[in-house]
């Protein structure tokens, strides 16, 4: 099973990482004259990200032109000349021009042999090198001799032959400035992608420590490489050192969601009070029964409760993690010996702000955990668990480490902190009692606990969607804090990627999702439902299904797939037109968006990044204000509803101004406005299921786009719609995950797993588990190979499939019924507000 974060692998080794320019090149040229040409190439390409003043970068080209002449690739070999003719260097670009007259005209062309080669000039070696002196000096170079009639290949120089300033010699990762941009393939089938540039999917040859990173430009049109200031908007080159010392916005959000969630809750528990009084009332009992004190005000008390539980929240929450959890201090000796990185920027952070070092805690758990909670900087706890101190590296526990600092200093912690420990309680009662009922045997005890526990999982989701607006605002500005306190994007950009592939990769070792990884999901990093398949598909990513080393220097199908899935996935979610309002439902940022932003700093910095950025934003004619609408097409139409109601209202006023009695009544009458707003949701409803339940028979690719229907989930991000309410019909086939017993009962936590990756299977009826009463649920196929049918869907970062059917083979299967659902549901909320009007006030 993949491990995703391997701290024992040479990529984060201090040899490895620093290697010199002359060291890469002298390897370079090494594996040349050795007839290994992938590795020499990987090299090359590596060299090939120096800033192209510096002397390696023309040498690294020249030797890329040589070993794709010794592959036969002609087409990449005559972009490479076109790259040294547009140089400054008269040399170089004399060079080249031998090299364009010695390729042949087609394509498929046959190269010269080393049989052919004649005499070489001095001190040349059978690599093909030739010595190119003085590419920085300005001397004239000797005037070109005569066309041979033989095919004489120009070699490059050797390692002796260096004259190379020290300042190259110091760290290759540290002086790799320039990252090209390759070219991204079409995934959302609209225009502007298919005129970007991004990864080419047949350069498998990449060096195997950075992620994306083909240096030869894919275009005739363009062949030098695309300066990555043009590639950045204007109002992101400034780099984020000038953040706010105090985040004000920041702190609005906090105030504002601390009121409303105040405010939701006092009216929350008075309409629960009076609810159960008005319905002991409603049933004719022997004795008359009813609530007392359901119809008092408990504002005060509800308010002040609160607030003392937000205040206790940090030590409450120890006492829940430790015994719930095993969760025990962590000393800065144990700290020392996983990552002494860490405890220095802990230590850093610390003195300059005035603080002493935050309380270090750690849960003894494989699962990659990590987070915050404390509403003061005195009092905050950072928790990671086991698995990410033994299985991660110094920089990627540094990172992770600077991302909880970085909500330390923003002051983002206090709210998000007291309603994690709502979310932690509410979620493991309905953990707790799902596995107690799992243990009873007498249906007349196990089903008043499964109602329970669901009753607690709706609880914690009203709850978590309340705060999901703050929590995406911490993200952003955590990752924007983080890159300021460790100075290095690239490390973050690294620790996200690889706690995403750990999470998937927990995930298939336990068949779910650890509970913290989903009750403390807004305090996390990453978003455990995000990482899901993203992870899975890193993990996935070659045929081998190991990590990859990046001491192998050989390119791998693997290291090209996982290059492939990180550019796939920045282009679905920073390509989207309608990204900006596909984040209602998400906790955090998209992965992909992050990324990007964390890549453009990193450029920034003059910092090796994996990322390749595109090259500017979709254009506004993409943008299409109907589709727009049908996607919120409830919300449109709560305020078409309410909105027709105020004019009516306004109506009413000016006939009752001029004595018409007969439209008077309009004015001012709440069923006018509650029945509109009722009839404006259920129409709104109706009006777009058609396009969120295509027929299974009729895939709506057809319809949209040419290109086949997705047969695997690492297509379906590939293929996936611009936005969720377009549905498109998939069938896969794949082995079941998830909980087994009453905690699975609304299908809450279901995955499929296939070759490719894992996907989240979602039950489009709410009251999924009234449906085991009268049928078999997928939840006892757990392990199981099984064929699901339904509509895939992507937004907010966030890849899943609405359930249509679940086979497990021709006797069992399991139906959800999701368009007969929202039809019943619609129809019945327009009936609600047809009725609410004709009643009246």
């Amino acid at each position: 099973m993949a491990q995703p974060i391997d701290p024992k692998s040479q990529a984060s080794a201090p040899g490895n990482r620093g290697a010199s320019a002359k060291q890469v090149y002298e390897q370079a040229v090494t594996a040349f004259k050795a007839q290994s040409y992938d590795q020499a190439l990987a090299l090359f390409q590596r060299l090939g990200r120096l800033p192209p003043g510096s002397p390696y970068y023309l040498k690294a080209v020249m030797g890329q032109v040589r070993v794709y002449q010794r592959l036969k690739q002609v087409d990449q070999a005559r972009l490479g000349c076109q790259v040294l003719l547009d140089s400054s260097s008269s040399e170089a670009r004399q060079w080249a021009q031998q090299v364009l007259s010695q390729l042949p005209n087609k394509t498929k062309g046959e190269v010269p042999s080393v049989t052919q080669e004649t005499a070489l000039p001095t001190k040349a070696d059978l690599s093909g090198f030739v010595p190119l002196a003085g590419i920085a000096s300005s001397q004239t170079p000797p005037p070109l001799p005569p066309k041979p009639a033989s095919k004489t290949p120009i070699p490059l120089p050797s390692p002796e032959e260096l004259n190379q300033p020290r300042s190259e010699d110091d760290n290759l990762d540290a002086a790799e400035e320039r990252e090209p941009e390759p070219t991204y393939q079409s995934l959302f089938h609209f225009q502007q992608l298919n005129q970007r540039s991004g990864i080419d999917q047949n350069d498998s040859d990449r060096p195997p420590d950075a992620t994306i990173d083909a240096t030869i430009p894919a275009s005739n049109a363009s062949a030098e490489p695309i300066s990555r200031s043009k590639a950045i908007p204007s109002h992101q080159r400034q780099l984020q050192a000038s953040l706010p010392k105090y985040p004000l916005g920041l702190w609005l959000q906090q105030a504002f969601t601390a009121i409303a969630l105040l405010w939701i809750t006092n009216w929350a528990i008075h309409f629960a009070l009076r609810t159960a009084d008005r319905l002991l009332r409603w049933v004719r009992w022997p004795v008359q029964l009813s609530l007392p004190g359901a119809y008092q005000n408990y504002t005060v008390w509800v308010i002040g409760s609160l607030v003392l539980l937000a205040l206790a929240s940090p030590w409450i929450m120890d006492f829940a993690l430790t015994f719930w959890h095993g969760q025990k201090p962590l000393s800065t000796r144990q700290l020392q010996g996983h990552s002494p990185g860490t405890l220095r920027l802990l230590r850093q952070v610390c003195r300059q702000r005035g603080w002493q070092l935050p309380e270090l805690r750690v849960i003894p758990d494989p699962a990659p955990l990590c987070f915050s909670y404390g509403w003061l900087a005195r009092n905050t706890r950072i928790v990671v668990s086991q698995g990410i101190l033994d299985q991660g590296s110094d920089e990627a526990i540094t990172a992770l480490y600077g991302y909880e600092l970085a909500r330390m200093v923003n002051g983002s912690g206090s709210v998000l902190s007291a309603v994690g420990l709502l979310l932690l309680l509410l979620h493991t009662a309905y953990h707790r009692l799902a596995q107690i009922g799992d243990r009873l045997t007498q249906p007349f005890l196990r089903t008043p606990l499964g109602i329970f526990s669901s009753i607690f999982y709706g609880l914690f989701w009203l709850l978590r969607q309340l705060v999901l607006w703050l929590s995406r605002a911490c993200c952003a500005w955590g990752d924007r804090r983080a890159t300021v306190l460790t100075q290095h994007p690239d490390h973050l950009t690294d620790g996200l990627l690889q706690l995403t592939e750990a999470i998937a990769a927990d995930l298939e070792r336990r068949g779910t999702l650890h509970p913290l990884l989903t009750s403390l999901e807004v305090l996390m990093p990453v978003s455990s439902r995000q990482a899901v398949t993203p992870g899975s598909m890193l993990a996935k990513a070659g045929p081998d299904g190991q990590n990859l080393s990046a001491a192998d220097n050989s390119p791998s199908d693997r290291f090209a797939n996982r290059a492939t899935t990180i550019a796939n996935l920045i282009a679905v979610d920073s390509l989207n037109p309608y990204r900006q309002w596909l984040r209602v439902s998400a906790s955090h940022l998209p992965l992909g968006e992050r990324l990007l932003e964390l890549s453009q700093q990193a450029t920034l910095r003059q910092q090796p990044t994996a990322i390749a950025l595109p090259l500017a934003s979709p254009t506004p004619g993409n943008f299409s204000p109907r589709l727009l609408l049908l996607q919120k097409s409830p919300l449109t139409g709560l305020l078409i509803g309410g909105g027709i109601a105020m004019g009516l209202w306004f109506v009413g006023g000016i006939v009752n101004r001029l004595g018409w009695q007969r439209l008077s009544w309009l004015y001012q009458d709440p069923s006018i406005l509650m029945g509109g707003l009722w009839l404006g949701l259920g129409l709104g409803l109706l009006l777009r299921i058609n396009a969120l339940f295509p027929e299974p028979g009729s895939s709506p690719t057809t319809r949209q786009t040419s290109s086949p229907a997705p047969d695997n989930i690492a297509e379906l991000i590939n293929n996936s719609s611009v936005l969720p309410v377009q549905g498109k019909p998939v069938t896969l086939q794949g082995q079941l995950r998830g909980a087994t017993g009453l905690e699975n009962w609304g299908c809450q936590n279901l995955y499929l797993e296939d070759t490719s990756g894992l996907v989240k299977l979602v039950n489009p009826v709410p009251l999924g588990s009234l449906q085991a009463l009268f049928q078999h649920h997928p939840r006892q196929w757990t392990g199981q190979a099984v064929t699901v049918s339904g509509w895939s869907r992507y937004g907010g970062g966030l890849l899943w499939v609405d359930i249509h059917q679940v086979q497990l083979d021709s006797r069992h299967r399991f139906q959800a019924y999701g368009p007969i659902w929202a039809t019943l549901l619609s129809l019945a909320i327009s009936l609600i507000g047809v009725l609410t009007i004709f009643r009246g006030g």
